[in-house]
């Protein structure tokens, strides 16, 4: 099958895409001590895993079982999260993040922060706004589920994207697709 060449637009909006995404690795790695999974870990325990199975975060982060107990081991060691065990099912551990966890996670989000306006430092206020309209168009139509919604998000900034208000366009996009 013959994939139809990519024109201008299109090309410049994934290498900016790409950019973003470099920047933000760059500035949130070298604080997480391992790979961006890590980094996700960290921002996603914040967010929304904090207590949750390993197998959660799993999908979340779009890991292997296996590479979620190895991601979440690497935080114990640094004493950034705890396991503990699961009350209502002793087959399954949960996480938490540990008060050093909680302030690396800021850190990691301070980061990211840093690197997307130093990336989007070139736009003025309207090309902002026009950026960020579109984003969450893609956004929302991204999402099929909520757990692709946190997936999409798995290094985002819950607050500034308005989750625990509702406004986060990926979750937003999901729950109207989930609902019947």
């Amino acid at each position: 099958m013959q994939v139809a060449p990519l024109g201008h637009d299109e090309n410049v909006i994934g290498a900016a895409a790409l950019l973003v995404a470099d920047r933000m690795r760059q500035a949130v790695e070298p604080l997480a001590g391992t790979s961006g999974a890590s980094a996700a870990a960290l921002t996603a325990l914040l967010a929304w895993a904090d207590g949750a199975p390993v197998d959660a975060l799993a999908a979340g982060l779009r890991l292997s079982h296996s590479r979620a107990v190895r991601v979440v081991d690497a935080l114990e060691r640094e004493g950034l999260a705890v396991r503990g065990p699961d009350r209502t099912d002793g087959r399954r551990a949960l996480v938490h993040l540990t008060k050093q966890g909680r302030a690396a996670a800021a850190r990691v989000l301070d980061a990211r922060a840093g690197a997307v306006r130093e990336v989007l430092a070139s736009l003025d206020a309207d090309g902002r706004r026009a950026l960020a309209a579109a984003a969450e168009a893609i956004l929302e139509d991204a999402a099929d589920s909520r757990a692709e919604a946190r997936a999409i998000c798995r290094l985002c900034d819950a607050v500034a994207c308005g989750h625990p208000t509702g406004g986060c366009p990926a979750t937003a996009g999901a729950d109207s697709r989930e609902r019947p």
